[in-house]
């Protein structure tokens, strides 16, 4: 798992250098692999063990961090405005195994421009190894990284009869990836 420093900061106000983070965090039970210095920001990569999926995240290694220091972790409370405006478009998940899924969720926003992001969101995901595709996965993929919370974007108008199906692949099936892979 690769962490930048500088947005580590943005939650933990640390006072030591990556270097000294790094050696802490190693000391701490969290094995350390490197520290680069990539521009004007470090990148922390970790090893991170299986039971320590809270650590997968920005925010998950910020509590960490505080906890190592006896610091406490910065948030901020977001005021979010959601247009309520009716849609004749709908939605239908269906979970088919819910020991695997027990919960997904699904919300259709429209009128979205798909456009290439921001330089810095595009610089933050390079940073900890995320290739930028454009504006909806970058948002995806950058909530998820800051907050471990797994984000899919979708194309509702790919969504055949509006039903999307929560399931496992089934043997021999493939998929295509956003890379053409």
């Amino acid at each position: 798992m690769k962490i930048s420093y500088n947005w580590l900061r943005e939650f933990v106000d640390l006072k030591v250098t990556p270097q000294k983070l790094a050696e802490d965090l190693s000391l701490f039970g969290h094995e350390v692999e490197s520290v680069n210095k990539i521009g004007n920001d470090y990148i922390l990569d970790f090893e991170i063990t299986p039971n320590r999926g809270d650590l997968l995240s920005i925010l998950g290694m910020a509590g960490e961090v505080a906890a190592l220091y006896k610091l406490k972790v910065k948030s901020e409370k977001l005021k979010i405005k959601i247009k309520s405006e009716k849609l004749n478009k709908n939605i239908n998940v269906k979970i088919c195994d819910s020991k695997i899924c027990p919960r997904f969720t699904a919300r259709i926003i429209d009128n979205i421009k798909v456009e290439p992001s921001p330089r810095w969101i595009q610089e933050r995901l390079k940073l900890v190894g995320i290739r930028p595709i454009n504006n909806i996965v970058d948002v995806t993929n950058y909530v998820m990284i800051e907050t471990g919370q797994p984000l899919h974007a979708f194309d509702y108008d790919k969504i055949i009869d509006s039903r999307m199906n929560v399931r496992c692949a089934k043997d021999g099936e493939t998929v295509v990836t956003l890379d053409d892979i």
